[in-house]
């Protein structure tokens, strides 16, 4: 739903329990919206507010004052809930089309027609069996047509719906439940009512969802169900309805029901991950896989196609080379699936743009091949047999399915006549084959579903007027709804108990910020050596800083020291504190720790090079050249080792051994933009000032390509002498000398 601030700022407002506040001010909206109505229905909560004001006032102590404040806090956040999607209707255009469209319809939709409707739908699908078959036909094309019309009307105005009565809530819940309801219809409207209550949150409509998600057989609409209670949560609402937060809590207690929510929250996580796994389909496998596309798919798997015969002689190892690859990519892709990625979302983006997705519940609908749609295609006697046999053996979302049927049918009949019959007999091996997918697993279910709702958040042309789970909001008091685990509903329950383990997928993306996010519901009983340990790493990503804002301001440092003192003596918990001070310029404490590490892991190469940057930093040359002397000679390999030895011979004064050393790493062929840095200073304080400002220059030129001169000033200025202001000095160099390369340098990048 796309939002009104002032509304927005009211619902906040009433979270906060601050009533007669948010009174005044949607007194004041009322005032600039009278067109929206219900400013009666403001009256009588402002008029219970009053007399409940005035009787506290007079000194008169009510035991149940609490209970009536909150019931009015709950009246009052209806109402303006209400007003939300009333806003909505009235000045945003996608709204206003699909409420004229419900309104015109003239539908009789009190629950007991809905039901009736939708049994009478189940009654006459069955009906259709008694019917000859050439009547059949025409008349299973006009019932389904009509039932589609229905459930499309009955999603368009379950979205619009304002705030459900308890009671209407129920009449639902049982109707999701009624085995004579078409299982489609109630996964159908689950998705409704879950779109319905992310846009505008609306307690009994979530506690719906949970009612269906505990007490449903059918995995499909159970699963639809446990995604749409948790993404429609919202952002603190939960706490002004005790009953509903009560309701989750006792839901938390099952172990099963904490495994799901863990499992579905890293399914989330790897849906953020479908446009970046798309850019790694596109650039690195599907190249390999078209550079090499000379074989054939046949019933017997890849074969080679009849080629050059004067290759085998020239090239006999090209074919299986080729064939190698081949398969190793496609193995990748295979790989990236079983992992729980979206392979299919860049590909069946593009093809989102038929009529057919203009229709918002076309998104939702679970594939079935009696839809309007695609029955003319699915029930064709030439190619229906085809199209089924590769929609039942591909693991494709419902969305995608359509997508599919819809893209093929405009194709079918340039396929060659043999493929289109092998095909259809089931002689090419889906991909559900080869990955061995359970198909009727819960968190398949849930997969597909997911992907469906993904791509309805990410390709939907109006999907702009929709609250969307998948976006990140910085700066809200929870950033990011997919990440659920970070919502304070589930702080002090036993699903916290997952946490540590979110927040390790989380940082294996390299999702900070999100991962702090979960931290920040830890539970101060919960702190413990693991928590800290998270808490270290991620406040060692310095470019996502803004993890801090949601950790207290708490360092790196201190949260590994915290670790050491849960567990005196860890090794990882040491190595992490290193680290962090290090990254701090904490080059003391860092050497310090450095040295515990060393002492008991004496010939530890990691430990050993840490201790011999931190030495360096203290310009402790002579100390650090004894171990790096000795490390050179173990590694002669190893360039680490080399660039830490020359910026420490630069550093001592002995600037022909560090020159011999940049020497071999030019030679070397490994000479990176750093280099040229230190190499740089290397001939500045030798003397060679020319020869520097020449390294220096080769050094942004190398690193800020194609930049202006202005530009590479300032960086020269900031990365060349800001930066290693100290380092400078300590060599005897002073201003003058600075602001004359700072000149030289300018002079070499114009050559």
């Amino acid at each position: 739903m796309e939002r009104n601030k002032e509304l927005d700022d009211i619902l906040t407002l009433l979270t906060e329990r601050k009533l007669g506040l948010a009174i005044e001010h949607l007194e004041t909206f009322f005032y600039k919206y009278p067109e929206l109505g219900h400013a009666d229905v403001l009256d009588g909560i402002k008029s219970d507010y009053m007399l409940m004001a005035d009787y506290w006032a007079g000194g008169y102590r009510d035991p149940q004052l609490g209970e009536i404040y909150g019931r009015l806090t709950l009246r009052m956040y209806c109402l303006v809930s209400n007003m939300m999607l009333r806003y909505g209707v009235t000045h945003v255009p996608y709204y206003s089309s699909l409420s004229r469209a419900v309104a015109t319809n003239g539908r009789d939709r009190t629950p007991a027609a809905v039901q009736a409707d939708l049994e009478e739908f189940v009654s006459d699908v069955a009906l259709l069996d008694l019917e000859p078959e050439h009547v059949k036909g025409e008349k299973k094309a006009v019932l389904y047509a009509r039932h589609q019309s229905l459930m499309s009307d009955l999603f368009n105005w379950i979205l619009l719906s304002e705030q459900w009565s308890e009671d209407l809530a129920g009449i639902y819940e049982e109707m999701l439940l009624s085995p004579t309801v078409d299982v489609n219809d109630q996964a159908l409207i689950v998705s409704a009512v879950s779109l319905s209550a992310m846009n505008v949150f609306d307690a009994n409509k979530i506690a719906l969802l949970i009612g269906v998600y505990r007490r449903s057989i059918d995995e499909k609409v159970r699963q639809r169900a446990l995604v749409g209670w948790v993404l429609a949560l919202g952002k603190g609402a939960c706490d002004l309805f005790p009953e509903l937060k009560t309701t989750v809590e006792e839901l938390l207690g099952s172990e099963s029901v904490c495994a799901e929510l863990s499992e579905l929250q890293m399914q989330l996580l790897l849906c953020m991950s479908a446009e970046n796994d798309n850019r790694t389909i596109q650039k690195e496998i599907m190249p390999d896989l078209l550079k090499h596309n000379n074989f054939n798919i046949t019933r017997n798997g890849i074969e080679e196609r009849d080629e050059d015969p004067m290759q085998d002689i020239l090239n006999p190892e090209e074919a299986e080379s080729n064939m190698e690859k081949v398969e190793k990519s496609f193995r990748r892709m295979i790989d990236m699936q079983k992992a729980g990625s979206d392979i299919y979302f860049g590909g069946f983006s593009q093809m989102k743009r038929f009529p057919f997705f203009d229709n918002i519940s076309n998104w939702f609908v679970p594939f079935y091949a009696e839809h309007p749609a695609v029955a003319p295609i699915c029930d064709s006697k030439k190619n229906g047999k085809l199209v089924q046999t590769i929609i039942a053996s591909g693991p494709f979302c419902d969305s995608d399915k359509y997508s599919f049927v819809l893209a093929f049918s405009q194709v079918i009949d340039r396929i060659p006549q043999s493929m289109r019959e092998m095909i259809g007999s089931g002689e090419v091996t889906g991909i559900s084959h080869v990955m061995d997918i359970d198909k009727q697993s819960a968190a398949y279910i849930r997969r597909i579903y997911l992907q469906d709702i993904y791509r309805f958040f990410r390709l939907y042309p109006s999907r702009s007027y929709f609250y969307n789970p998948f976006d990140y909001r910085k700066g809200e008091r929870w950033s990011a709804d997919y990440v659920f685990f970070a919502n304070d509903i589930f702080k002090d329950t036993p699903l916290a108990k997952k946490n540590g383990e979110i927040v390790t997928f989380l940082m294996k993306r390299g999702m900070y910020a999100e991962a702090a996010e979960v931290l920040c519901c830890y539970a101060d009983e919960d702190k413990d050596y693991q928590y800290y340990m998270l808490c270290g790493n991620v406040l060692r990503h310095e470019r996502e800083m803004i993890s801090r804002e949601f950790m207290a301001g708490e360092t790196a440092s201190e949260c590994f020291r915290k670790a050491m003192e849960c567990m005196p003596g860890d090794e990882r918990a040491l190595m992490g504190f290193a680290r962090a001070c290090f990254y701090e310029g904490n080059y003391t404490e860092a050497c310090a720790a450095y040295e515990k590490l060393i002492a008991a892991t004496p010939e530890k190469k990691s430990f050993l090079i840490g201790y011999s940057v931190c030495l360096v930093n203290l310009e402790r040359y002579d100390e650090t050249l004894k171990v790096l002397y000795k490390l050179d000679y173990e590694y002669p390999e190893d360039e680490t080792v080399k660039r830490i030895l020359a910026r420490a011979l630069v550093g001592a004064g002995k600037y022909e051994q560090a020159e011999n050393m940049y020497l071999k790493l030019s030679d070397a062929d490994k000479t990176e933009p750093d280099d040229y840095v230190n190499h740089g200073f290397c001939k500045w304080f030798a003397g060679k000032h020319r020869e520097a400002a020449r390294l220096f220059a080769r050094y942004l030129k190398s690193k800020y390509k194609n930049s202006t001169a202005d530009y590479y000033r300032e960086r020269a200025e900031k990365d060349i002498i800001e930066s290693e202001k100290g380092f400078i000095t300590s060599h005897g160099i002073g201003d003058i000398d600075i602001q004359l390369m700072s000149d030289l340098i300018s002079v070499e990048i114009l050559r």
